[in-house]
């Protein structure tokens, strides 16, 4: 495995990576992302405040400490995209010599109008949060490379308002972004118009909807493999797929979770029936979605300085199967040598976990588990089973040894990227 990173393969993955990195709009989206780190490092430390007291039974969600650490984590990742939207509407101002300011706010504005209007009126009585998080990341990007792209059209064209010289440069910047952002508006107030009075919906809404609705008739053992490529594909391009499909599939899963709780109850684990279903939580029992601890921990010994600091800070949200850090940190994203491993990871658990299951080596859950737990730990609370453990354990080093090679070539490209940067 050791020698894979030096095939021809992978040295088109790599040159293929080079270009999209010298891509304007997709260096922007990175350089949002790994800008994010900072945002989310705080929200995964409030929630992992949260959520462990919580397993021990110290805190519960009626608790004023518990209230006031998820009120932090609300403020942070429940707001990602909007924090995330604002640089990359500067990122992409800057890459395309615009005012970046300009840019951030515009592209905020316009993002905050279509990710918050879930009614048919816009007031602050009625906004929708829904979007604001990870699950508007896609519509976060959508908006704001268009965003910008109307101020760079505007910029071209010489469409804006011009002061005298003798005006002080920050109030003429002020008028001179009147027209982009009123263009910028009226044409998301179009889009979002549009979709009320075709579809009776939002415009996230009705994107969420024409994704999920297939989904949910993939609850098969081969349907939720297709499901789980789909997650990983979706995140790797900026989607939160892991929240799109447990949207699509979260009725049938908590059915089957129910079912067997009854089940428990008269007829104990002999009872269980296990559900294709239950293998969602697979896509993200060895370090979060993608499996990403085995990325995390040979980061630790990477060259570049880069995967080594965000292999440090994701250490412990790994652990707790919080994979953001390195998902947005390394990044995954938009990283075609890291998609492979990402996605390949999520099928290989799923296998795992479905020959566990028709073995019967392990247990189908019949405790619902709502929060985030360590890597094992929710597997344990979910069943009481120990094997349930040992088969997450499993996962874990067989998905580490996937990702060897791949973070083997990451850290080669990106490590003489940094030696030449330091020469210069």
């Amino acid at each position: 495995m050791s020698n894979i990173f030096e095939s021809k393969f992978m040295k088109k993955l790599q040159h293929f990576g080079d270009v999209l990195g010298q891509n304007k709009a997709i260096n922007s989206i990175q350089s949002a992302l790994m800008g994010s780190m900072g945002i989310i490092m705080v929200g995964a430390f409030f929630q992992l405040c949260a959520t462990i007291p919580s397993i021990f039974g110290w805190l519960t969600p009626e608790s004023p400490l518990y209230i006031m650490f998820y009120g932090v984590y609300n403020l942070t990742m429940n707001l990602l995209s909007l924090w995330f939207v604002f640089q990359l509407g500067y990122n992409y101002s800057k890459a395309l010599k615009l005012k970046p300011m300009m840019g951030a706010l515009s592209s905020s504005i316009c993002f905050f109008l279509v990710a918050t209007t879930g009614y048919e009126t816009i007031s602050m009585q009625n906004l929708s949060t829904n979007y604001l998080g990870g699950t508007g990341l896609f519509i976060a990007i959508l908006v704001g490379l268009i965003t910008v792209k109307i101020n760079d059209f505007c910029v071209k064209k010489n469409i804006m308002l011009k002061m005298p010289d003798v005006v002080p440069p920050f109030l003429a910047d002020g008028f001179s972004s009147i027209l982009p952002i009123l263009f910028a508006v009226i044409l998301w107030m179009i889009v979002i118009t549009g979709s009320y009075t075709l579809t009776g919906t939002s415009f996230p809404n009705l994107f969420v909807s024409l994704i999920s609705k297939p989904l949910q008739y993939l609850t098969g053992f081969w349907g939720m493999l297709l499901l789980g490529v789909i997650g990983g594909l979706l995140w790797v391009f900026g989607i939160h797929g892991t929240m799109m499909i447990y949207v699509a599939i979260m009725p049938v899963m908590i059915e089957a979770i129910t079912n067997n709780a009854t089940a428990f109850q008269t007829g104990g684990i002999e009872a269980l029936v296990y559900s294709p279903v239950l293998l969602f939580s697979a896509m993200a029992c060895a370090g979060g979605t993608g499996n990403t601890i085995g990325a995390v921990i040979w980061g630790l010994k990477a060259k570049s300085e880069q995967i080594r600091a965000v292999a440090k800070a994701a250490l412990i949200p790994g652990i707790f199967n919080i994979n953001e850090p390195v998902t947005f940190g390394y990044p995954i994203m938009y990283n075609p040598i890291l998609a492979i491993p990402y996605i390949l990871n999520i099928v290989v658990a799923m296998v795992i976990f479905h020959i566990g299951y028709v073995t019967g080596w392990i247990i189908p859950g019949y405790i619902n588990v709502g929060t985030v737990m360590p890597i094992g730990v929710m597997e344990f609370v979910s069943t009481l089973n120990v094997n349930n453990v040992l088969c997450a354990l499993l996962v874990v080093v067989v998905t580490t040894l996937i990702w060897y090679p791949f973070i083997k070539a990451y850290d080669k490209q990106l490590y003489a990227k940094e030696q030449a940067e330091a020469k210069e």
